[in-house]
């Protein structure tokens, strides 16, 4: 069996966000071949902890990994299918090491969709994409309630005229606490209600009936005009549905890109002899024919 090494016979320590922990060593305890050092502990401790509960949290993690270790040791001396969980365990591993490369490789290498592709899709598919929530354009804008000539909003932002838009940004914009002008795309019903703190009740319903609309809560008053609306299970438009048809898309050719790199990893694999494919042909993905000699 092995044995426990205790590196640091007696540690004597305060951490601190301040101050440093003297150490004559970086290793803390090693048991056989395992080592733990004061980095990877430390490592582990949020900065924000206080002087005291950084020692306690140190301390747990050390006696953690002290724990693990004898236990480890302990528990495999007395199971009879070790051999199963080592399977296991590089099955395990194979599999984070494909999970992080895959991940990273979608991270630099996400090609790009062309635009004449997402109207094809969006052609051949309109009649199934049909929303779930309205669709609505117009102007919404949140200021103080105690902020002045605030009848001047209402006159302004409910308005056609684009030269009163233009002065309604002019002399509110840098006043306000929040302004969204969509007039010219579509944006769900459920994002823009998520803006204000009012039950709306059923959305179709209010948006048949209501063109402006405007609450106040707290200290804030809430402007909200809807220049146009889509009703739930209309089909979507294409400016709406363009961005979800292109991460369909990304998403298939990423998967085109992991098949045709797996196939050629597969046959080289063959070529070079580290693969035996002994009954299952893994390039016709079939069982192979089994000639018994009787």
């Amino acid at each position: 069996m092995w044995r426990l090494f205790i590196l640091l016979p007696f540690l004597v320590f305060h951490i601190s966000c301040d101050k440093k922990v003297e150490r004559p060593d970086n290793v803390l305890l090693q048991y056989g071949d395992n080592t733990l050092t004061y980095d990877e502990v430390i490592s582990q401790i949020p900065v924000y902890l206080s002087g005291t509960d950084s020692a306690a949290m140190f301390r747990t993690l050390v006696d953690n990994w002290i724990k693990d270790n004898v236990l480890a040791e302990f528990a495999e001396e007395r199971l009879y299918d070790i051999e199963n969980i080592d399977k296991k365990v590089k099955e395990y591993r194979n599999q984070l090491i494909v999970q992080e490369y895959l991940s990273k490789m979608r991270d630099t290498q996400t090609p790009k969709v062309e635009e004449h592709r997402v109207k094809e899709y969006y052609d051949q598919h309109r009649r199934e994409l049909k929303l779930e929530v309205p669709l609505v354009k117009g102007i919404f804008m949140k200021v103080n309630s105690n902020a002045r000539n605030k009848e001047e909003i209402k006159r302004l932002i409910a308005s056609d005229d684009t030269e009163k838009i233009d002065k309604l940004e002019r002399d509110w914009l840098d006043k306000s606490l929040e302004y969204n002008y969509f007039r010219d795309k579509w944006i769900d019903w459920e994002t823009l209600t998520n803006m204000i703190p009012y039950r709306f009740g059923d959305p179709d319903k209010f948006l048949s009936e209501n063109k402006y609309f405007e609450t106040e809560y707290g200290d804030c008053t809430y402007y909200l005009v809807i220049t146009e609306y889509l009703p739930t299970g209309e089909e979507q438009p294409y400016e709406f549905a363009k961005s979800w048809i292109t991460g369909i898309l990304t998403q298939g050719e990423l998967a085109e890109y992991e098949r045709v790199l797996v196939e050629s990893l597969v046959n080289k694999s063959i070529k070079e002899k580290k693969l035996d494919a002994v009954g299952y042909d893994p390039v016709r993905h079939e069982m192979k024919e089994i000639n018994v000699n009787e």
